[in-house]
């Protein structure tokens, strides 16, 4: 699937310890990859959603056209989360109708 530059991705990250009880207080430090590199222009936002649970909501907004994957570890429990390779292509490649109705 294809990405317009703007557009917000959101992965959810399951923290969980060797028992799979939720670690709600895990940290995380990560590296955002763009066509190889790593890419620092642009930050990305890891929250906790539930508590309960122990998921944790990473986003990022993609500034540049390129491929990105989000390398991701919880330092609390050392596992490590890969996120999909997400294709962000320029405006131009996508098609753009206009519709004027009668």
């Amino acid at each position: 699937m294809n990405y317009r530059t703007g557009q917000t991705i959101y992965e959810q990250i399951l923290s969980l310890n060797a028992d799979n009880q939720p670690v709600s207080s895990a940290t995380f430090s990560y590296t955002l990859f763009n066509s190889g590199a790593t890419y620092t222009a642009t930050t990305v936002d890891i929250s906790l959603s539930d508590a309960s649970t122990g998921v944790f909501t990473a986003s990022w907004v993609f500034e540049e056209v390129g491929v990105y994957q989000l390398y991701t570890r919880n330092l609390s429990t050392n596992v490590v989360f890969v996120s999909d390779l997400y294709n962000v292509r320029p405006d131009s490649e996508f098609q753009q109708n206009i519709y004027i109705g009668l």
